[in-house]
């Protein structure tokens, strides 16, 4: 039996962005889909009836009226910003869970740059100097402790990595439970308690009202002064106007991700020292696309199955 299955793929970022020798691989491995691409919402909107599954960046509720054979939404996206849950509850979705191992590699590269002093090391470059103190207070990362507050899937993958090198890591989640990696996950509300233990803290929430400007001033004044923070979740956690009132207690901060994206020129942050600002490219690698190919696969397989 045919499954038909239609690809809302295109994105404005080359990495993210599938053309047709990228799903080709779908066509070699599953021959019994016949699979339809768009470029477009129009053009999947005036064939949306005749699909039973979708791989898609974006999605709208009001779209599932449309989409009457609709059993299945796969997205490359590991939040639930852009895909909307059918209202009827009959569509499965499923989320990408490969974003692990790239931002893995995302955080470790930008705990190493903040930690020895590579803003600071840059200026000195770009004014050709020779300045050998500049460094002279940077620790050994196995020596310190990092915090991470949001401690899902893809949190613990960073952790496994930070605690390869000796680093102590300290988990946070909505409630503490017990890891098989021996890294503590500690429940929220004890958040306020453990942010003085912290060298580094990482955020790696999710997008939500729960989550807006969850690590403000005060709480950032909690924190050990020097220390170095970290955005890689959603920018409404971290709110420029307590990152910049609290500038003068904090070593630094490494933010991929903003409150308004892309940052705006005229933002006071792009003026800092000790900042270093990612055009929300963490998980940009080459092997995103096929990453999530490879996921789909296996969903398919298993959704397929006589």
């Amino acid at each position: 039996m045919k499954v038909e299955l239609h690809t809302c793929l295109w994105h404005d970022v080359q990495a993210f962005h599938f053309n047709e020798k990228d799903l080709d691989v779908l066509r070699r491995t599953l021959p019994e889909l016949n699979i339809v691409t768009h470029n477009n919402e129009s053009s999947f909107l005036a064939q949306s009836e005749n699909a039973d599954a979708v791989l898609t960046w974006e999605f709208n509720a009001d779209w599932y009226q449309r989409a009457t054979n609709l059993k299945w939404i796969m997205t490359p996206a590991a939040g639930n910003d852009w895909v909307e849950a059918d209202p009827t509850g009959k569509v499965d979705i499923f989320h990408g869970t490969f974003h692990g191992d790239l931002l893995a590699e995302s955080l470790l590269s930008a705990l190493l740059f903040m930690n020895h002093r590579m803003p600071e090391m840059w200026r000195n470059f770009s004014s050709k100097g020779w300045d050998r103190n500049l460094q002279k207070e940077s620790r050994l990362l196995k020596d310190q402790t990092v915090l991470i507050i949001g401690y899902g899937n893809i949190g613990q993958v960073c952790g496994r990595l930070i605690s390869q090198m000796g680093t102590r890591v300290i988990g946070i989640a909505r409630h503490a439970r017990a890891n098989p990696d021996d890294i503590p996950v500690h429940a929220a509300t004890e958040l306020e308690k453990l942010l003085p233990l912290a060298d580094h803290v990482v955020l790696m929430l999710p997008g939500s009202t729960s989550t807006d400007g969850l690590l403000n001033e005060q709480l950032i004044r909690r924190c050990k002064p020097g220390v170095y923070l970290y955005n890689f979740g959603r920018g409404n956690s971290l709110r420029s106007d307590d990152l910049i009132n609290s500038w003068d207690h904090i070593g630094g901060a490494f933010l991929d991700v903003t409150e308004q994206e892309p940052l705006p020129k005229s933002s006071k942050l792009w003026g800092l020292d000790n900042i270093m600002i990612t055009p929300h490219s963490s998980c940009i690698y080459a092997s995103y696309k096929q990453a999530f190919l490879d996921e789909t696969i296996d969903h398919l397989r298993a959704l397929l199955k006589p």
